[in-house]
């Protein structure tokens, strides 16, 4: 399986207000998927009950509902990547629009939990598909000076349809009831589809041709896959469990053989060089843990309404809707700091907002609490993952080629993703009582949640120190990404012939 090396747009010389509209119309199209995720993350969580309800799920069940979409999302992120850089971002994203609009329509007429989970993983498949290829299309479209408000502004409108899910969720959910979600989420998909196909350029071709590592595509999913399914098996079953110990048992062989594989191919999967610079490495950690900490605030606080505080879905959404308003306020204010202030700092300050918010959510939930401090917990963590995203993830492309953004976002949005993926499981664990002495397994979500209100107080708040923590650790990985010196060029077998020399910036190879 072999194609041009750079199929990736490049933008041609053109007017700059003709360029500038194109870029304004690729970031329309990016912000209209971004419902489709947006709907089925924050979305979900709020209409999770009725969906529980309606089937009678088992607390397993339940979880996987959930996880099966971000497991089967998370796992192909490394594959996508990779195939964008060869076959062209265009035809991968608009194949992951198609493939989550059918998923979202199965997932409205399943009949039954299993169905609804099949559903879920092709909606996940089709996912990952569009985020592997969202930030990497915006900076095809933008020359360096204008990409980080541009990242600002996708940010920006994302953070507005991540602030309707909740709420669009809940009414949707009150109206329609939960198969509303998938009914909505199938019909914007085909929107989406047919707006991006209008709008986006044709993938063009150009340099030597690479060859798709098949090998290291098969090891990357065994070794995500398997421990993604043993950590979430973990849970319910017991770290004893034969599924949990053979899906543990192939991802460690997977990741042992994994770097043998890649050393020996010519054009890897996976490069080590992503892995030689500093200020490459700690912004891909920091992303891990800052999606590990703040992904699951939504589903801890929807869920806490909804049993605790006994609101409906509708109002619960309007509460949490409040993280995603701090975010959207934030991330046009990040988008323009970040050509004056290093990524280092801006990056940082977004993580500690974020750790004080989670800090004031887990007082919240601690009687006494003053009025609206779940409010502001909400708010500031939003606001805190608003200033974080965009320097960072600027500050990660500034330090590679186009020709290998591809893959160097697909291994962002495959460790943001697996933080989310760890986030949840983390949650449901805490707040479910799941593997504790066995308990939960053959129950149903809502009846592991009946427990006296002093004690599911105190799983929420445990659920919420522990992603205080992880913010932590994200600020300080952050901070450790130091001033490197200018990145070395890849290695040879990997770029193409007119990749920048010394004096040339990487960045603005194949942008203008």
């Amino acid at each position: 399986m072999s194609r041009t090396h750079d199929t990736v747009f490049t933008a041609p010389a053109e007017d700059p207000a003709h360029s500038r509209r194109y870029g304004r119309r690729v970031i329309s199209v990016t912000s209209v998927t971004a419902l489709l995720t947006g709907l089925n993350t924050s979305g979900l969580d709020v209409a999770l009950p009725g969906i529980i309800r309606h089937f009678q799920a088992s607390a397993a069940q339940a979880s996987w509902i959930v996880l099966s979409y971000l497991l089967a999302g998370t796992v192909l992120l490394l594959v996508w990547g990779r195939l964008a850089d060869l076959f062209g971002r265009r035809r991968l994203y608009l194949t992951g629009v198609a493939v989550f609009a059918a998923a979202s329509v199965c997932c409205a007429l399943a009949p039954d939990t299993r169905f609804l989970i099949l559903g879920r993983i092709l909606q996940g498949v089709g996912s990952s598909a569009i985020v592997a290829n969202t930030t990497a299309l915006l900076a095809d479209s933008f020359p360096p000076e204008r990409l980080p408000r541009a990242l600002g502004a996708n940010a920006t409108l994302i953070s507005a349809t991540q602030a309707a899910g909740p709420l669009l969720g809940g009414a949707v959910t009150n109206l329609w009831g939960w198969s509303g979600i998938f009914w909505v989420s199938g019909a914007t998909g085909l929107v989406a589809l047919g707006w991006a196909a209008h709008i986006l350029r044709p993938d063009r071709n150009s340099g030597p041709s690479e060859r798709f590592d098949l090998a290291g595509a098969l090891l990357s999913v065994l070794f995500l896959g398997g421990g993604a399914l043993a950590l979430t098996e973990s849970g319910p079953r017991g770290w004893t469990s034969g599924t949990v110990v053979l899906s543990a048992t192939v991802s460690l062989a997977a990741f042992l053989v994994f770097p043998l594989v890649q050393s020996r191919r010519r054009y890897p999967l996976l490069d080590s060089w992503l892995f030689r610079d500093r200020r490459r490495t700690m912004a891909l950690l920091a992303a891990f843990l800052t999606a590990t900490s703040y992904f699951s605030v939504v589903l801890v606080m929807s869920l806490y309404l909804q049993t605790l505080e006994h609101l409906d879905a509708l109002s619960a959404g309007f509460q949490v809707m409040l993280m995603a308003v701090g975010s959207m306020l934030t991330s046009p204010l990040a988008g323009h700091l970040s050509t004056r202030c290093p990524a280092r700092t801006l990056a940082s300050a977004g993580t500690a907002t974020s750790a004080l918010g989670i800090a004031l959510l887990a007082l919240a939930l601690g009687p006494p609490a003053p009025a609206g401090l779940t409010g502001l917990g909400l708010f500031l963590t939003g606001a805190g993952a608003g200033l974080f995203g965009v320097p960072n993830t600027d500050a990660l492309l500034s330090l590679v080629p186009a020709y290998r953004r591809g893959i160097a976002n697909g291994v962002r949005s495959l460790l943001q993703n697996t933080g989310y993926l760890i986030s949840t499981v983390l949650t449901l664990t805490l707040v479910t009582g799941h593997g504790q002495s066995g308990e939960g397994r053959g129950t149903t979500l809502a009846l592991d949640l009946n427990g006296s209100p002093e004690a599911l107080a105190g799983r929420y708040q445990t659920a919420l120190v522990v992603l205080f923590c992880l913010c932590l650790a994200a600020t300080a990985a952050s901070l450790l990404r130091g001033s490197a010196l200018p990145p070395e060029p890849p290695p040879a077998r990997t770029a193409p012939p007119d990749r920048p020399g010394p004096g040339k910036s990487a960045r603005t190879e194949g942008t203008e």
